[in-house]
């Protein structure tokens, strides 16, 4: 089960960057908080799933939002800002929305758009239950909702997704005596992102363009842990139901995360939208970009 989980963190759509990101860092407590910016206008934050990977990935949906300042973070214990052990004495959500605080400030900015995937979603309704005067809109893509209760389905509806071959090399891995902790969490990484894309030949064009120095950073497993002991105990619904920001969410019809989610977030919350796109899982602007990017820009505009 521990490694199971994994899977949901995938950056299923990494892709070589087409723009330029300026890449600059915070100094903190324990090392630096590293964040990377691009473009200019109305500022966009991106927030990462995971929990535990690195903001790299988010450049495959920032690269296209022209007209937008768009900022990832890597949050302390994340990415480039490893600069002590994640352990549950300091990975939180708090600790996270103080990240993106931080950086919210060094740039001078009022407020903003979060857009969160998968458990950054999760983290971008907490963000604006927190902050509601500088969150503007949440745009929750695969999101991961208010609480940890989906995760009873989903390690399931993964594996079931799995073929003999993926059960194979998963059972290589996890038996290895040689490999790295660390490495026997990028390495389950790449077996388990075809099972959540509806169209499996779709996942490896993706996987093959992580460039070698992310690839090194790209999960950290001890930062997954040690924030799962909070999610198992969170449930933060209410204070979502109760906000007056924009909630809008883009899922894939065959994510494994199910309709339960999305859809009790749209009804319940006070001003939402719900987007579902057709014959997409996880990361739907890698399955239907097209449909996808149109979606998106026109929740951000309206």
């Amino acid at each position: 089960m521990k490694k199971t989980l994994l899977f949901l963190l995938i950056a299923s759509s990494f892709t070589v960057a087409k723009a330029q990101y300026q890449h600059d860092s915070i100094k903190i407590e324990h090392g630096y908080l590293h964040y990377y910016t691009k473009g200019e206008g109305k500022p966009l934050i991106l927030l990462q799933g995971g929990p535990g990977f690195s903001s790299f990935y988010m450049r495959a949906i920032a690269d296209s939002l022209d007209g937008y300042k768009t900022v990832l973070v890597d949050f302390e214990g994340t990415g480039r800002s490893q600069y002590r052990k994640a352990d549950p004495t300091w990975v939180s959500m708090d600790n996270l929305v103080g990240n993106v605080e931080l950086v919210r400030k060094k740039l001078g900015i009022n407020n903003w758009t979060a857009i969160g995937h998968s458990y950054g979603g999760m983290f971008a309704l907490y963000y604006a239950v927190k902050h509601p005067e500088i969150v503007s809109k949440v745009i929750s893509v695969s999101g991961a909702g208010t609480d940890n209760k989906f995760q009873q389905y989903y390690t399931t509806n993964i594996m079931s997704r799995f073929t003999p071959e993926d059960m194979k090399k998963m059972a290589e891995i996890r038996s290895s005596t040689t490999l790295k902790e660390t490495e026997k969490s990028i390495q389950e990484v790449l077996v388990m992102t075809p099972a959540i894309f509806y169209d499996r030949s779709k996942a490896p064009r993706f996987m093959n363009n992580i460039p070698p120095d992310e690839m090194k950073m790209v999960m950290n497993g001890d930062y997954f842990q040690s924030m799962f002991i909070e999610l198992n105990k969170l449930d933060f619904g209410k204070d979502v139901y109760q906000l007056n920001t924009p909630i809008r969410i883009i899922q894939g019809r065959q994510d494994a995360i199910g309709e339960a989610v999305p859809v009790l977030l749209n009804e319940r919350s006070k001003d939402s939208k719900l987007f579902f796109v057709e014959r997409s899982a996880h990361a739907p602007w890698a399955e239907q970009p097209e449909i996808f990017f149109k979606v998106l820009k026109d929740f951000l505009i309206n």
